[in-house]
């Protein structure tokens, strides 16, 4: 696909694929100043869209990367952003720096507390979806053995108030980048407004998953960090239900994915009902 928009828009570029982090397609536009990005998807895109409007609303913020334009073209939309010529931090995970890594985690707490969970759905932000604990119907994942879906609802039936709090959706290192010291958050397109824990559980579950060498220290890391600008109640039960939570939205995304997709999911799941998070 040639994109030829961007030629028109942006004089004498080069377009460069970008991997390491980034969803959908994305170009680095060079020869711009400053640099700049295209994320490029469908333009009935759901999730760009929200992507759109959570960057719009950190703008100022400066924990993600800046948003300039966005335009429609051919059937497609385009999001032109700062280009971050940095580090995506799981790479520190990726070769076993662990010093590198808890400085990441404890950023992590950091600006998930103090930059993201500080700012409250206002009837103004309606256009950034809302997200419960229990978001869709469980027995409509049809490749989700029935003994799982009853140990699902069981663990899931938990009287908790639900929080219309600023939520990323896929918090965690692997959508972060590291440069000069400073940790942007990339890839906001499962944002939404809903409980803290449903990213706190996501970093949780993430690192113990994919990395159960380094999980309980920088666990440790990230929750001690967080809890020292938010009181957000975090334990075991909670931890394990929000993870299920975001398993579940998962899942009804990969509805019409092959089968080894579906296995795999259902696997993590299992693992997930199997592990405890905080021992």
């Amino acid at each position: 696909m040639s994109h030829e928009i961007l030629f028109r828009k942006f004089q004498n570029i080069k377009l460069i694929e970008l991997t390491g982090g980034y969803t959908n397609s994305t170009f680095l536009l060079e020869g711009t100043d400053p640099p700049v990005i295209a994320k490029i998807s469908t333009n009935n895109s759901i999730d760009a869209r929200v992507e759109i409007n959570c960057l719009t609303l950190l703008n100022e913020a400066r924990i993600s990367p800046g948003i300039h334009d966005y335009f429609e073209d051919n059937g497609f939309l385009y999001i032109i952003l700062d280009y971050l010529k940095g580090v995506n931090s799981q790479k520190y995970l990726d070769e076993n720096d662990n010093v590198k890594a808890q400085e990441i985690f404890k950023l992590l707490g950091k600006h998930l507390a103090q930059d993201v969970h500080s700012i409250k759905r206002r009837e103004s932000n309606s256009n950034i979806p809302i997200l419960k604990l229990i978001n869709i119907d469980i027995d409509s994942i049809d490749f989700m053995p029935i003994v799982l879906k009853d140990k699902v609802k069981l663990l899931l039936n938990i009287d908790i108030e639900e929080e219309e709090t600023l939520v990323h959706g896929d918090y965690g290192p692997h959508n972060a980048i590291s440069l000069d010291d400073t940790l942007y958050i990339i890839d906001w397109e499962w944002a939404g407004w809903g409980h803290p824990l449903q990213d706190i559980a996501w970093v949780i579950w993430f690192v113990h998953l994919h990395y159960p060498m380094f999980a309980k220290d920088l666990s440790w890391i990230f929750i001690s960090e967080y809890s020292s600008y938010s009181n957000v109640q975090i334990n075991e039960e909670l931890l394990k239900a929000f993870s299920i939570s975001r398993i579940l939205n998962i899942m009804n995304r990969i509805k019409n994915a092959n089968m080894d997709v579906k296995n795999e999911w259902v696997r993590r799941l299992e693992w997930t009902l199997q592990t405890n998070f905080l021992k």
